[in-house]
């Protein structure tokens, strides 16, 4: 856990931060109940307070691990990948003639487990992967076709997951 001192911070920044932060857990609370339920109000603005004041306490104003930005540059990048992927399944799938030649790869991971978590749920959506597993220091790829720049792209999501970290973890 980060150690921080919320005392320090400036009494304007944790009310900004707090109002942000409440309307942000307010608004996911509305949508994962499907719209106002005023005969709930008294507890879901107790519940929604409580949250927002632990949020503070567990990741303070200016400590974000994740950048919002990073997030979502990435997000149009992580649903073409998926769409290319679903795409190359489809084609091996209903077409017979499209090469396959299955291989392993290995590449080396990131020391943040946060990272290489990451990259391993989305590595089995690029085009040409089949599935993946984690070891101590490298992760093994098995890829339906070898002569697939599939290298390569995991590189390009590894900058890509890089960019969503603001900081590493304590350590790494």
């Amino acid at each position: 856990m980060m150690k921080t001192d919320i005392k320090t911070l400036k009494t304007s920044i944790l009310i900004r931060s707090f109002l942000l932060r409440f309307a942000l857990f307010a608004a996911g609370w509305l949508i994962l109940v499907g719209g106002p339920q005023f005969s709930d109000i008294l507890f879901v603005i107790i519940g929604v307070t409580i949250t927002t004041v632990i949020s503070i306490y567990v990741v303070p104003p200016g400590y974000w691990l994740i950048s919002p930005l990073g997030v979502i540059r990435f997000l149009p990048y992580f649903l073409i990948t998926a769409i290319r992927g679903g795409w190359d399944v489809a084609r091996r799938v209903f077409f017979r003639t499209v090469p396959v030649a299955p291989d392993f790869i290995t590449i080396e991971h990131d020391r943040d487990e946060r990272k290489t978590l990451l990259l391993a749920w989305i590595i089995s959506l690029l085009p040409g992967t089949a599935s993946c597993v984690i070891r101590e220091e490298t992760i093994v790829v098995h890829v339906l076709d070898k002569n697939l720049p599939v290298s390569e792209e995991i590189q390009e999501l590894q900058t890509r997951i890089n960019r969503i970290f603001i900081k590493d973890l304590p350590g790494n």
